[in-house]
């Protein structure tokens, strides 16, 4: 989010990669002194020795569009965090609307993070280096996740007249 142009107040990092390096991830976190306390095909949680370092999250992708998403990756430069591979914006709502119909109890505070990144696009502060919001993509993925309600709802929040789009 802090890549997007959005202040995060969390303490922990999110990471996307291919699940064939579940091994050397699982082998470089023990060395660093990060225990997994949750692992899933598509997910692990690791967090340091009393907590001290911040948990970190990997979300693993096995699937064509999972990949693609690793893809559309741009890299971009920060002062502070130096250079990252960052994920598309629209990338973002997508893997947001998955994990709230992974996990419905999620949705109030990713609907925050979703509705935080259409602000963005609609007040055009998205930074140049991200591509356009492509709605056709998350609608695509929303219906695919039994979400379109939840996504309608959100860019319809965004407006006074509900018949407004957002520029693609």
């Amino acid at each position: 989010m802090g890549l997007y142009g959005l202040p995060r107040y969390t303490a922990d990092i999110d990471l996307l990669t291919e699940g064939r390096c579940w091994g050397s991830i699982s082998s470089i976190m023990e060395t660093l002194a990060y225990t997994c306390y949750q692992k899933t095909e598509s997910f692990a949680q690791f967090d340091s020795e009393f907590g001290v370092l911040g948990q970190i999250d990997f979300m693993f992708v096995n699937t064509v569009d999972g990949k693609e998403i690793l893809q559309r990756s741009v890299l971009v430069k920060d002062e502070l965090m130096g250079k990252n591979l960052v994920i598309q914006p629209s990338d973002y709502i997508v893997l947001k609307l998955m994990a709230i119909a992974n996990n419905p109890d999620r949705s109030p505070k990713d609907d925050v993070d979703i509705f935080e990144v259409l602000k963005l696009n609609k007040n055009k502060l998205i930074p140049k280096y991200f591509s356009p919001l492509d709605m056709d993509r998350i609608f695509l993925f929303a219906d695919r996740f039994g979400q379109r309600m939840r996504i309608q709802e959100l860019v319809e929040k965004l407006f006074d007249d509900s018949t407004s789009k957002i520029e693609l």
